[in-house]
């Protein structure tokens, strides 16, 4: 067989807010796009491949960090200028789940040096802009789902997880079977990463208690969780998780999209109307749910005994999944966390000292990592 037919691909799109050098969150107002393109086109990328990245409209060449805002378009829709909400940063297409997280690492950090010496600007890793919410800008789609989209995702970060399967496991994969497995157990796991209680420079309140996720709550009216691509091949987005402070949770992600994809075990299904109950649930409660029943934690541990099988099935290490199960156990997610330092500071800019990026290569276990796997040239 040959080597491409028994290849994964992995990659992954992680979405920073920045924040200036008093800890202030930044939007669109605070940029001007052209300069700020400029700015990140030019940071030095040589040393890293190209593989599997596209020119994206108005940048020049193909780079690992992208402008990320709301494109304002021509009466075709077609992009002319950006609102910037904040920094992409994207990986090359690579074999294995190691490199792919490494290679995340080794970019975010770059950018934290560049913006620090440049802008005595950082970034920091959160899903709903703290102190923007109701953002509203002329259509630039055609499709009115598409627009909502794209008006949500503007004071929204989160991270897209792309998985491509050898040819020799697609036909494993009923597309049909794939959209009701993943409305059925994937809510209950992106509880665990919940990661946006502020919302307009305060914690977010909904039916009387401290929401979890207004990012969740927002997006999950238009947005998909997982998203199936077929040109130039085939490839599945994975895009529920919420931002990690902790980059190991990608190698999670990882497992858990595969699992997803490739274990026939996970039978039960949900319809897209009742997927988007269980968010809303789940965004304002957390995993516990609103009666604090065992129904959310028994689909998450579905889901992360099947990544442990699809692990074992594929050669990878699942020790990444033990702090999902911590918070799993502890009925937790790192929403908790910012809320806690939220309450105690009474301040979004020390609350974003808390959330920005921080030295990233011990946090994902960068000795284990062999040269050979990454994706640099």
């Amino acid at each position: 067989m040959d080597a491409s037919e028994t290849c994964f691909g992995f990659g992954i799109e992680a979405e920073y807010l920045i924040v200036d050098e008093q800890s202030k969150p930044l939007f669109h107002d605070d940029f001007n796009f052209e300069d700020f393109r400029d700015f990140i086109d030019a940071i030095p990328v040589s040393d890293f491949s190209k593989d599997g990245l596209n020119v994206k409209p108005l940048h020049r060449s193909a780079s690992p960090y992208l402008v990320e805002g709301y494109y304002l378009t021509d009466s075709d829709m077609k992009p002319l200028q950006m609102l910037v909400k904040g920094l992409e940063v994207r990986t090359p297409l690579v074999s294995t789940i190691d490199a792919a997280v490494m290679n995340l690492s080794l970019l975010t950090e770059r950018a934290q040096t560049y913006f620090g010496n440049r802008y005595q600007q950082q970034l920091c890793a959160i899903s709903h802009h703290p102190t923007e919410s109701n953002f509203y800008a002329a259509p630039n789609y055609k499709r009115h789902d598409y627009w909502q989209w794209a008006l949500t995702a503007m004071t929204t970060f989160g991270p897209d997880v792309n998985i491509s399967v050898p040819a020799d496991l697609v036909d494993e994969i009923d597309q049909v079977a794939l959209n009701e497995r993943i409305n059925f157990y994937m809510p209950a796991v992106i509880a665990l990463t919940f990661s946006s209680p502020l919302f307009e420079s305060q914690l977010w309140e909904s039916e009387g208690v401290v929401g979890k996720s207004i990012r969740t709550f927002k997006r999950s009216e238009w947005a998909p969780l997982y998203y199936i691509h077929t040109e130039p091949t085939l490839r599945f987005e994975f895009k529920g998780f919420e931002m990690p402070q902790d980059l190991a949770d990608y190698h999670a992600f990882f497992l858990i999209g595969l699992s997803l994809l490739l274990d026939n075990q996970l039978v039960e299904k949900r319809t897209d109307a009742e997927r988007l109950t269980v968010l809303k649930e789940l965004a304002i409660y957390g995993i516990a749910g609103r009666l604090d029943t065992n129904i959310y934690r028994q689909q998450a541990a579905d889901l992360l005994e099947s990544a442990e099988r699809t692990a074992v099935r594929f050669g990878f290490n699942y020790s990444c999944l033990q702090p999902l199960w911590a918070r799993l156990e502890e009925l937790t997610c790192p929403s908790d966390l910012i809320i806690q330092h939220f309450n105690e500071s009474h301040s979004i800019e020390k609350t974003m000292e808390f959330l920005k990026v921080k030295t990233l290569q011990s946090a994902i276990g960068a000795k284990s990592l062999t040269a050979p796997a990454l994706a640099l040239v």
